[in-house]
């Protein structure tokens, strides 16, 4: 019986920013036997494509429940929302994308209010988004992220 984790994030399959954080984050504080579980990123290309990659997300699961009896998934969406204190429609965004997760019974998880400001502490032009993601994983910056910011509920 394994497990596939399934993680759904705005970054594209060629930069890959949102998923080298999160992989740096399960690799740090999670050890993770390969044998028992399987991490399968999806690549949005953008917040707003979440549910377009549905059936991307069904067609893992059911690969993944079909190779071994009792094999089960977990689909994590991580999300990012700017402005969501200031710009209403970014709320709107959040509480429908919290719901299309409730409804699929999906994990949502939410950065406030980007994925770099949790993980290295300052906002980052879009033309530095990859730079940052690979100097984090090659200096090991995860070690220096305080857990409890990845806990928080509020900016």
């Amino acid at each position: 019986m394994g497990l596939q984790l399934i993680l759904c994030v705005e970054a594209n399959k060629k930069t890959k920013t949102d998923y080298i954080y999160i992989k740096e984050t399960i690799e740090h504080f999670y050890e993770i036997d390969q044998a028992e579980i399987k991490i399968s990123p999806v690549y949005m290309d953008s917040k707003t494509k979440y549910e377009a990659k549905q059936k991307e997300v069904e067609k893992l699961e059911k690969i993944y429940r079909h190779r071994a009896c009792g094999n089960r998934s977990v689909v994590i969406y991580f999300f990012d929302c700017d402005d969501y204190d200031i710009k209403h429609e970014d709320q709107v965004f959040l509480n429908k994308a919290k719901e299309f997760c409730k409804k699929n019974g999906y994990e949502f998880v939410w950065f406030c209010k980007d994925i770099e400001r949790v993980y290295i502490g300052k906002k980052v032009n879009d033309k530095q988004k990859e730079k940052e993601a690979i100097a984090f994983k090659q200096k090991k910056l995860i070690d220096h992220v305080h857990e409890q910011n990845l806990r928080r509920q509020r900016y």
